[in-house]
């Protein structure tokens, strides 16, 4: 039964903007869960997966054509675009074209971290084990075992590499209140506070 009453509400988000917009209240500002509302709207996601933000303007207008692995991040400002937008200059040109539009799915592997503010464009694959930095526009596939970065992304390092930088100047501050980290690296690491 609450199979039937979730896929319910998935109809629902396909059909009216006001229940739209009280069911992204209701999961993204009242219960704090947007990998809930994610899988509302369409999205495949694995386990052990976090969504810092809004899915309706992460994953856009074609959320079912995205799927995440395992273990995924996706971080705020992170966006997936599934469709081609600049057909409408085509359509332009070619009025015959104009009933018509283009998709493609975006594939994401396992363990992946999304940067702050990046973009996923249409087609893309992302491997395991991947890095996208913050604000990089991805716009070729990406093989596990890679960082990339920038506009548009390339590699810049291997998680090899990252994982040898990684682990120097590591500090557990992990579970600890933002106060409780200030103190605790004022005391161990007062050069950085002069």
């Amino acid at each position: 039964e609450a199979m039937e009453i979730e896929m319910d509400i998935a109809d629902a988000l396909m059909k009216n903007r006001w229940t739209r917009m009280l069911v992204r209240i209701y999961y993204v500002k009242i219960k704090n869960n947007p990998i809930k509302l994610a899988r509302l709207m369409g999205v495949k996601i694995g386990k052990n997966c976090r969504i810092n933000g809004d899915p309706y303007k992460i994953f856009g207008s074609e959320p079912w054509l995205i799927s995440l692995g395992n273990h995924v991040q996706v971080t705020s400002g992170a966006a997936f675009l599934s469709h081609e937008g600049a057909i409408w200059v085509a359509k332009g040109i070619k009025p015959e074209l104009e009933k018509y539009d283009k998709f493609l799915p975006i594939k994401v592997g396992n363990n992946v971290m999304l940067g702050t503010g990046c973009l996923i464009m249409p087609g893309i694959t992302i491997g395991d084990n991947v890095i996208i930095a913050a604000r990089s526009v991805v716009t070729k596939d990406v093989p596990s075992n890679t960082i990339v970065g920038g506009v548009p992304a390339r590699p810049i390092s291997n998680m090899e590499q990252f994982l040898t930088k990684a682990e120097v100047g590591l500090v557990e501050t992990k579970y600890m209140t933002a106060l409780q980290k200030k103190e605790f690296l004022m005391k161990h690491k007062s050069e950085w506070f002069e």
